[in-house]
């Protein structure tokens, strides 16, 4: 239960804060809209961004909205893993050697986020057909939902220490020899 309040500590942080811009685009593609490689900036505002291009124009909507909304739960909370490996062998002498060498890197993000009240803000179609959705989530919407489940996270954990001190409390009891005796009126 208590893994739960590290992954909302950086929402709220996150929330507190701001999120930081990425780099300006200042070229453009041609067919997509400017705002999907630099959102709008509002203080009180997170935006994610998503594009899709399917075979069928409500699914480019769904996916292009679910891909922006992603974009926002990563910005409050992602469990970034990664792994590198380097290899480098040499072998030989000075005058006749041979040399290996093994790089390689994996990496994967998980995130999860209750984003209640996530609206879009903008759509846009390009001439190929790909739909661009910029989705938008008030940052006291994330906190509200953020503060409801750290409670219900703390109610849940008072509950689990409560069961575990009655347990520790009955096996003391039947460590000893006393026992309760029966009210008798």
């Amino acid at each position: 239960m208590k893994k739960n309040y590290l992954v909302f500590v950086p929402v709220l942080a996150a929330l507190v804060i701001g999120c930081s811009s990425g780099p300006t685009v200042t070229d453009t593609p041609a067919g997509v809209p400017d705002w999907f490689f630099n959102p709008p900036m509002q203080e009180d505002v997170i935006f994610g961004a998503g594009s899709a291009k399917m075979s069928d124009l409500n699914m480019s909507m769904t996916m292009a909205e679910s891909r922006a909304r992603q974009s926002i739960a990563f910005t409050l909370n992602a469990n970034v893993q990664a792994m590198i490996t380097d290899y480098t062998r040499n072998a030989g002498n000075t005058e006749s050697q041979s040399n290996l060498s093994f790089a390689e890197t994996v990496g994967r993000q998980l995130t999860s986020a209750k984003l209640t009240g996530a609206t879009v803000y903008k759509r846009g179609q390009g001439s190929d057909g790909t739909v661009f959705v910029l989705v938008a989530l008030k940052k006291a919407d994330a906190a509200k939902s953020a503060a409801g489940i750290i409670e219900t996270e703390a109610a849940r954990y008072a509950e689990f220490k409560a069961m575990d001190a009655l347990k520790m409390m009955d096996a003391q009891l039947e460590k000893t020899d006393i026992k309760p005796e029966p009210v008798t009126q």
